[in-house]
């Protein structure tokens, strides 16, 4: 008997029983064979059966009939295990002379290694859905909806009633999600993949509760491997006892999937260091403020939009107090503590829209957005006393703080950043030579 599993990104993998003679393969409803697939013809090929002999011939299609990846211009004779390609459609054909026409089913006894041979052989095995695969995971950058993409995808494709992939940091947590702890840790520990065609019959040791009210008929797992290190784990299972347990192929194609996954982590784990860089590139490590370069691009950036719309804009120059004493009495660690919180007690009298950046050393700018000179005035009064109001708590004991502010606003005479800046720069340093914890305005 010939049997024929088709298989696709977009539909469950479906079984077809040939009957002697003439079995056709196309688009069209009609076909014994139906292939729902835009790249196949109406009438697109035909497989002849007579006892023990299967010739498959294509019927002059658009796009072509492949076997074993190669383009049959003649009748060919297929043999067991043979693999037919029609547009994205995978068929894998099938005889047996007992009537049985699944190939023999892996199980936990005999576990597969997942070696460089392996992945390179399921990925040459799946090119089609490999493809289509790899092809939405380029255009998604987060891992965790990169995950569930591939996991919606293999769902479908093996006719399985859960798929999904578990990163390491919740492999403590595989029991609670319905999937049996021993056949996991198997995978994980062995680096292999398990599957088991009846899970209950087999009598798994370690099954959870969820597992058993769920039960799992077929289950497969298998290992994602990046460098030298198991990062996650790939598993799939069916609770219909009728359903076709997971075979070869199955493994075949979730081992190439694996393979994805793992160059999709590698990929989530480079944009995230380059994240971390570009964040280090622009923020100042003590305060998590922009520093100096950034603050400074987003003040122009403001600012012709303040002039564009004929908007206001306040400036704020910030400086602590006798900060050098501070730091020359208590030692530096202590001074860090002083500048962090004088930023989180200033941070709380701004609004969101407000940019509050590091400057230098101890001091800080802040742009007011949508703010005259007045209003400027009394936002830095307000966090002026924020600061003085309560002494600071730090390892060295209390300290009482005061901070000094230059207030300046975009205006005719002060129509440009720098010229604004250094007129607020000119307002603290009066502040600070007449006194210091004070508010100067700019004339």
């Amino acid at each position: 008997m010939w049997v024929v599993t088709v298989r696709s990104p977009v539909s469950g993998p479906a079984e077809y029983v040939l009957k002697d003679g003439r079995n056709t393969l196309g688009r069209n409803p009609a076909n014994d064979i139906v292939i729902s697939d835009e790249l196949a013809s109406r009438l697109h090929a035909e497989i002849e059966c007579e006892s023990d002999r299967a010739v498959i011939k294509d019927l002059n299609s658009t796009n072509g009939t492949f076997v074993n990846r190669e383009r049959i211009l003649e009748p060919c004779t297929l043999h067991s295990e043979d693999e037919i390609r029609i547009g994205q459609h995978v068929a894998t054909v099938t005889f047996s002379e007992n009537g049985s026409a699944s190939p023999r089913k892996p199980d936990l006894s005999d576990t597969q290694p997942v070696t460089r041979n392996l992945i390179l052989q399921s990925v040459e095995q799946n090119p089609v859905l490999l493809y289509e695969i790899s092809s939405r995971l380029s255009t998604i950058v987060d891992l965790n909806l990169a995950l569930q993409e591939v996991s919606t995808v293999m769902q479908t494709a093996m006719g399985a009633d859960r798929f999904e992939v578990i990163l390491r940091e919740r492999f403590s947590r595989i029991g609670e999600m319905g999937f049996p702890v021993s056949v996991a840790r198997k995978a994980i520990d062995k680096r292999s993949v398990v599957a088991i065609s009846d899970l209950m019959s087999k009598g798994v040791r370690e099954l959870s509760e969820s597992a058993k009210l769920l039960k799992i008929h077929s289950i497969l797992c298998v290992p994602v491997i990046v460098g030298d290190d198991v990062e996650a784990v790939m598993y799939a299972y069916k609770t219909d006892q009728k359903s076709r347990p997971f075979d070869q192929h199955d493994v075949q194609l979730a081992v190439g999937v694996s393979h994805q996954i793992s160059l999709t982590i590698e990929r989530a784990r480079l944009l995230e260091q380059v994240r971390v860089y570009e964040h280090w590139a622009i923020t100042d490590s003590l305060t998590g403020l922009p520093n100096r370069r950034q603050i400074l691009r987003h003040a122009e950036l403001e600012f012709q939009r303040a002039l564009r719309f004929h908007h206001p804009l306040s400036v704020m120059m910030i400086d602590i107090d006798s900060f050098k004493h501070v730091n020359d009495t208590y030692g530096h660690p202590v001074g860090d503590q002083v500048l962090a919180e004088v930023v989180a007690r200033c941070k709380q009298g701004f609004r969101k829209i407000d940019l509050l950046g590091r400057y230098g050393g101890d001091e800080f700018i802040c742009l007011l957005v949508e703010t005259e000179i007045e209003s400027a005035r009394e936002v830095a009064e307000r966090t002026r006393h924020s600061v003085m109001e309560t002494p600071i708590t730090t390892d060295r004991g209390p300290l009482n703080i005061t901070i000094s502010i230059g207030v300046a606003s975009l205006s005719v005479k002060h129509s440009t950043l720098s010229a604004t800046l250094s007129s607020a720069d000119d307002a603290l340093y009066v502040a600070k030579k007449t006194g210091k914890n004070k508010v100067e305005i700019s004339g």
